[in-house]
């Protein structure tokens, strides 16, 4: 029983040792969503309606 013991000990412990690889860090994350969040602004700003709504609130701020 003792080689069993082992096995079950050493397979918990390196299954439990492991590190997170892919996009689970903090800084993955953080950059994920900056990435996604320019691409959703980038397809909504291409849009003509919204291009046109924001020329005209550009045009209504005073100019220097």
């Amino acid at each position: 029983m003792k080689k069993l013991e082992q096995i079950i000990a050493n397979n918990a412990r390196a299954s439990n040792s492991g590190r997170r690889v892919g996009l689970r860090g903090g800084r993955a994350r953080i950059m994920l969503l900056t990435l996604t969040t320019l691409l959703v602004l980038f397809v909504f700003y291409t849009q003509p309606p919204v291009q046109a709504a924001i020329g005209a609130l550009l045009d209504k701020l005073p100019r220097p």
